[in-house]
């Protein structure tokens, strides 16, 4: 199997928080991008705490084990030597599998060609990950000590990444972020969602008590507690666009992304700018 390319240093931003913001920073300051990825403490808040490797770390190289591939035909595993034993990574295909068809089914996106999968090993026993969708390649960083359920869940969210890609071609890449991350936490759903029905009622506790963030912000400087509720308020940000304006427009509305967070095209789709939509989704969620 050929080997595995090292994560370049401008995709450092997933694997600590100092580095987070160095990668976020320059995200914003414009310019085409080829990942996307998840917070390291993603799907809720972690019930301990996690360590992430200081600054500027890398994952230690490890050898790779094999080359799984999923009943679907759709994905290429492979795993970090010693990280799993050989009935751990026969249940990984098969949660993988069943993964990438619930998120395939609820969001309606199709992925065209197989699909990479790396999962590596993380010194510092903490968790991220990380979609390269311009070559069709998703990496998750976890440790033993960590449920691998993590890892799937995790892995949902990059899952959508690429679906996006395949659906929306190289605009993708230059999608708006509340829409680009907000679509890869929905489609995610049940990854996500923990007992919580849909994203409306996860986020309604927050804005019951006043405690969202606002939708247009960025996330470069923020704790990552409050990255993490960016991500599920702009799951449901794009969950109120979808019920009430259809998958049409929508659609439309992804294209014309200028990668900053609001910086589509509201008013030319929709006929309201986006904080009047904003304005329109927090009524939507308390209503509910």
């Amino acid at each position: 199997m050929s080997s595995w390319p090292k994560i370049p240093q401008s995709a450092l931003g997933p694997l600590a928080l100092g580095s987070l913001l160095i990668i976020l920073a320059a995200l914003f300051a414009g310019g085409r991008t080829t990942t996307r990825f998840a917070p390291n403490s993603a799907v809720q808040l972690p019930a301990g705490v996690e360590r992430p490797m200081p600054p500027g770390a890398t994952p230690t190289p490890w050898p790779l084990s094999g080359n799984y591939t999923g009943q679907m035909g759709m994905l290429r595993l492979a795993v970090a030597e010693g990280l799993l034993d050989p009935q751990a990574q026969e249940a990984l295909v098969a949660d993988l599998d069943q993964a990438l068809a619930y998120v395939v089914q609820r969001t309606a996106l199709a992925p065209q060609s197989p699909l990479d999968i790396y999962v590596g090993l993380e010194p510092g026993c903490g968790l991220h990950g990380i979609a390269y969708t311009d070559v069709r390649r998703v990496q998750v960083f976890t440790c033993p000590t960590l449920p691998l359920n993590r890892a799937v869940n995790i892995l949902a969210h990059e899952f959508v990444h690429q679906l996006c890609h395949d659906r929306y071609g190289d605009r993708h890449l230059q999608a708006d972020l509340v829409l680009a991350e907000g679509i890869a936490t929905w489609g995610a759903g049940r990854y996500w969602l923990g007992d919580a029905p849909h994203f409306r009622a996860f986020v309604a506790p927050w804005l019951r008590q006043g405690e969202e963030l606002p939708l247009g912000i960025s996330y470069v400087g923020l704790p990552i507690s409050d990255m993490n509720k960016l991500y599920y308020q702009w799951a449901s940000f794009v969950e109120y666009l979808i019920e009430t304006y259809g998958r049409e427009a929508f659609d439309a509305l992804y294209v014309t992304g200028q990668g900053q967070p609001g910086s589509a095209d509201y008013v030319g789709i929709y006929g309201r700018t986006f904080g009047e939509l904003e304005a329109a989704w927090k009524a939507w969620v308390l209503q509910g």
